[in-house]
């Protein structure tokens, strides 16, 4: 199981700096323009897979206090990229640290956001938190044909493993 799990957290790094490279195209007045979506804009979706990653990250880590990222309107948009790339990597290093599937199995408490009790078992957080990214990173996809921009490479993971191969 580790190995899956590894695997699709690095996945997920590879995915988001695929997102990361064609979201340099843009102009910042692009990135906040809005477009629809669980997030109106290209900028806000980002925030939130950053904000997600960064707070599940935290909760993995058993933080006393997790404490949500900090983005302001002055971030700009590659700043708030490096941060978000540095939680995704900070979630492979977590599974990579986990020595066996007794790892990824331990069922740990955490409070969500609304300060609801939950307990989960670690591998369970650590898919959704990278099926959450998949999901919106196909938000921001939409956003940029929206905008015009072409050549957008395959996120899929299947892409990403054919790309381990060659």
């Amino acid at each position: 199981m580790k190995e899956i799990i590894l695997n699709y957290t690095q996945y997920n790094v590879w995915a988001n700096k695929q997102i990361v490279d064609l979201i340099q195209q843009l102009t910042e007045e692009q990135s906040q323009q809005e477009l629809g979506g669980s997030f109106p804009s290209i900028r806000k979706t980002i925030a939130h897979i950053w904000f997600a990653e960064a707070i599940w990250l935290q909760r993995l880590l058993m933080a006393e206090k997790v404490i949500a990222p900090e983005e302001d309107e002055t971030m700009s948009l590659k700043d708030m990229c490096k941060k978000w790339i540095a939680s995704s990597e900070g979630l492979v290093q977590f599974t990579e640290k986990i020595h066996d599937d007794r790892g990824l199995i331990h069922e740990f408490h955490y409070n969500n956001i609304k300060g609801e009790h939950f307990k989960s078992q670690v591998w369970e957080c650590l898919h959704h938190v990278c099926n959450h990214s998949t999901f919106h990173r196909g938000q921001v996809i939409n956003f940029l044909r929206m905008l015009g921009l072409g050549k957008i490479p395959s996120t899929d993971f299947i892409t990403y493993c054919r790309g381990k191969k060659g």
